[in-house]
């Protein structure tokens, strides 16, 4: 478990926690809102440490019986509550983990602490069950609520609650970490960091896949010859597509990336803003092929495509459309 000073980006929450720390102004209830893999749990998780730490030094010491607890997640007082369904939590889990417990107080540290993610999972019945327990505090209770969306929950719930939002980090931070961290080469890091929108959990999931870094090649190779495709070769493309149904949004993000960098080339020509630099001849080639409007036609056929899969029509007949209209948007010279 990383320690404060290893948490990346967000000092406004960091300082917030530590003035309620300092000042002993720490609330009963909070919301951590971000994308899934922004940091959420690495956050409460820090937090939740920090508080039960025997030192009492408002930044957890590594090293008490506390902190080695809350690191193997053996902490009698730090509750990760847990749901059997992938998409709902229960009023019964919620009673079960968190109202029939709560009142018990502490048996190690001075806080009773309970994480439950994926928050916006649990049914109004859920909500209303923790709502009372929002309202009317035991004095050593705290609540993480991790949750992607705010809106999920019932007014009365926000209200309560301090709301903590997760911001992006830049891509210097993600790529700087991917290089030190996990030896990611230079050019790759630069990738994977365009490539996760400031998220940093994304952007280790996809360093350390060798499915998607399969996937990155089949598509770069697609990318840079569609121009010049028969519609036999387009046919195979299709095909070989399907490998990547189960992640074919993350496909369709690197087709919005590559003709991102398309439109940058042509409008502005900062090459410093590029995320597929290395490709820069490919790029420079395509670029004078392609009109504005054409470019912005290729974004609605990925949109549409990708829209036309999740409504479930033909994975092959929907890649083929998209595929054949769009070489059809290149004026060849």
């Amino acid at each position: 478990m990383v320690n404060q000073n290893e948490i990346l980006g967000n000092e406004s929450i960091k300082n917030y926690f530590h003035a309620a720390m300092e000042h002993q102004r720490v609330s009963h209830a909070y919301i951590l809102e971000g994308e899934k893999g922004c940091g959420k749990k690495t956050i409460a998780a820090m937090y939740a440490k920090s508080l039960q730490c025997e030192a009492e030094s408002g930044k957890p010491c590594g090293k008490c019986t506390s902190c080695l607890q809350t690191e193997s997640r053996n902490h009698p007082d730090i509750i990760w509550v847990q749901h059997e369904k992938p998409n709902i939590i229960s009023v019964g889990e919620i009673r079960e983990q968190v109202i029939n417990t709560i009142d018990v107080k502490p048996y190690r540290g001075p806080y009773k602490i309970y994480i439950i993610d994926e928050a916006e999972k649990m049914n109004d019945s859920a909500q209303n069950a923790i709502l009372k327990t929002i309202e009317e505090p035991t004095e050593y209770a705290i609540i993480f609520l991790l949750t992607t969306s705010r809106g999920a929950f019932l007014p009365t719930i926000l209200s309560r609650c301090i709301l903590l939002s997760i911001k992006p980090l830049t891509t210097s931070l993600i790529r700087s970490y991917l290089m030190q961290k996990l030896s990611v080469d230079e050019g790759l890091a630069d990738f994977y960091a365009g490539f996760s929108m400031g998220n940093l959990g994304k952007a280790i999931n996809i360093a350390s896949s060798e499915e998607f870094n399969e996937m990155r090649g089949h598509a770069l190779h697609l990318l840079k010859g569609i121009h010049e495709l028969e519609n036999n070769e387009l046919d195979e493309q299709v095909k070989q597509c399907k490998a990547y149904k189960d992640r074919i949004s993350d496909y369709f993000d690197m087709m919005r990336m590559w003709f991102r960098d398309l439109l940058i080339l042509k409008t502005t020509k900062e090459r410093e803003k590029l995320i597929f630099h290395t490709s820069i001849v490919e790029l420079s080639k395509q670029s004078a092929m392609l009109r504005l409007d054409a470019i912005d036609k290729i974004f609605g056929l990925i949109d549409q495509a990708e829209r036309q899969i999740r409504s479930y029509v033909n994975f092959e007949a929907a890649m083929d459309v998209m595929l054949q209209e769009m070489k059809a948007c290149y004026q060849h010279r």
